[in-house]
C-alpha cells in the first residue's frame, strides 16, 4: 500500500484538501468534522449521490463509514452514463434531497464518476442556494480532472456543460483501490486527462507516462499515486491562480473543444468523455502544428502515448458539419470566434482566440474527415 499524498487547494470559493491513495477512503468519516459546514462543527445529515454501477461496488462499504458519523443518511441512486447529467437528473437528486429532510447544514457526497461528480457539485451549489459537498471519485478521469476545482454542471441536448456553477468541495478522497474494480475502458479513459495534464504543464510527466506505461498499467500503487498527486498539484495550481476560468484555467480545456464538438454530435452516447479528449488532442496538436506554434512531431508523440494506453484515435462515422456546429456553442468561445489551447512546445500550453474561424473549421473538417475514415 502506498503512503497517502496530500494537496491543500486554496481558491476564493474555498479552501480544502484532495487525499491520494489506497486506503483514503478510510478517512471518509474525518471528512464531516471541522469547519466549513455553515459555521457548525459538522453537518446536519448527508445525502449520498451515485449511479447504480458504482453503488453496487462501493456503496455498502461507503454507507457503513458515513454511518460512523452518526448522522442521519439519505440518497440518490441514478443511472449511469453521461446521459445522467441532464436537467432531469439534477431535479431528481434535488427533489430527494428536500424530501429526506436535508437543510443548509447538509452535505452531499459525491459517490462516483465524472458524471456524477460534476452534477452533485451542481446539486450543492442550488440547494437551498449552496449547501457543501464532498468527493469521493471512483473513475481516474474523475480523480484527475473532475473532481478537483469547483467547476460543476450538466449537460443540454445542445452542448456539453452548458449549465453550471463554481462550487468547490468541503474535501475529495482518492482511493486507489477503488480502480481495480474499473472495466478497462474506463481506465483507459481517464488516461487521457492524465496524458493532457502533462502535456500542458510538465513534460517530465509526460515522459515518466511514456517512459512507464508498463508499470502504471499493470497497477504499480506507488508510481500511480505519484502520478495522480502530479496531476492533482498541477490543477490546484491551476485553480488557485484562475478560479473561474477567466484566463489562464482555460488551458486545462486542452483536446476539449473538438471532443466536446464530437460528444455532442454524438448524442453523448458514443465516445467516453476521455476518448473524445484523445482525439481532441491530437487534432489539437496536429492545428498547432500547422499554425507553426507547435513543434513537428509533437502530435505523433501525443497519438503514440494515447494508443498506448488503450486510446482512440480516431472515431468512425462522424459528420464533420454536424461537429463543428457542436463546437460553435463551445462555452468558452470569444467574441472573435473559438479559443484554442495550443502547445508551444510538451508541457507548454498557451491559449489562442486570433485564430480565424474559417481557418479552424478548414482543419477540423479535413481531420474529421480523415480520422473517421479509418478503421
Amino acid at each position: 500500500m502506498s503512503a497517502l499524498r496530500k494537496t491543500r487547494v486554496r481558491t476564493p470559493g474555498g479552501e480544502y484538501v484532495v487525499t491520494v491513495g489506497s486506503g483514503a477512503l478510510e478517512k471518509l468519516p474525518a471528512a464531516f468534522k471541522g469547519r466549513g459546514f455553515s459555521g457548525a462543527a459538522k453537518p446536519s445529515s448527508l445525502h449520498l449521490v451515485s449511479d447504480r454501477s458504482v453503488h453496487r461496488r462501493h456503496g455498502k462499504r461507503v454507507e457503513a463509514l458515513l454511518r460512523e458519523t452518526g448522522l442521519p443518511i439519505s440518497k440518490t441512486i441514478l443511472p449511469p452514463g453521461e446521459s445522467t447529467k441532464s436537467l432531469d437528473h439534477l431535479g431528481e437528486i434535488l427533489r430527494s434531497a428536500i424530501r429526506a429532510g436535508c437543510d443548509r447544514r447538509a452535505c452531499l457526497v459525491a459517490l462516483g464518476g465524472g458524471v456524477i461528480t460534476d452534477i452533485t457539485g451542481y446539486a450543492a451549489a442550488s440547494l437551498l442556494r449552496g449547501v457543501p459537498f464532498v468527493g469521493v471519485p471512483t473513475s481516474l478521469l474523475a480523480m484527475v480532472d473532475a473532481s478537483v476545482g469547483g467547476k460543476t454542471g450538466i449537460n443540454l441536448p445542445e452542448g456539453k456543460n452548458l449549465v453550471g456553477a463554481f462550487h468547490q468541495p468541503q474535501a475529495v478522497l482518492m482511493d486507489l483501490e477503488v480502480l481495480e474494480t474499473l472495466p478497462k475502458r474506463e481506465v483507459s479513459a481517464g488516461w487521457a486527462e492524465i496524458i493532457k495534464t502533462a502535456a500542458i504543464r510538465d513534460a517530465k510527466l509526460f515522459r515518466l507516462i511514456e517512459r512507464e506505461r508498463d508499470a502504471l498499467l499493470s497497477g504499480d500503487s506507488k508510481l500511480l499515486t505519484r502520478v495522480v498527486d502530479a496531476c492533482v498539484k498541477i490543477k490546484a495550481a491551476v485553480v488557485e491562480e484562475d478560479e473561474k476560468e477567466s484566463g489562464l484555467r482555460m488551458i486545462l480545456n486542452f483536446g476539449h473543444t473538438l471532443a466536446h464538438g464530437i460528444e455532442a454530435a454524438q448524442g453523448y452516447g458514443g465516445l467516453l468523455h476521455g476518448e473524445a479528449v484523445s482525439v481532441g488532442m491530437v487534432f489539437a496538436a496536429e492545428f498547432g502544428e500547422e499554425l507553426g506554434i507547435t513543434p513537428e512531431g509533437t502530435a505523433e508523440r501525443i497519438a503514440r502515448v494515447c494508443e498506448a494506453y488503450g486510446l482512440p484515435t480516431s472515431v468512425p462515422g462522424l459528420a464533420a458539419r454536424t461537429v463543428w456546429s457542436a463546437m460553435g456553442r463551445d462555452k468558452k468561445r470569444g467574441p472573435k470566434g473559438l479559443r484554442w489551447v495550443l502547445l508551444a512546445e510538451l508541457g507548454e500550453a498557451m491559449i489562442s482566440g486570433n485564430v480565424p474561424d474559417a481557418t479552424a473549421k478548414k482543419a477540423a473538417t479535413a481531420f474529421l474527415k480523415r480520422v473517421s475514415a479509418k478503421k
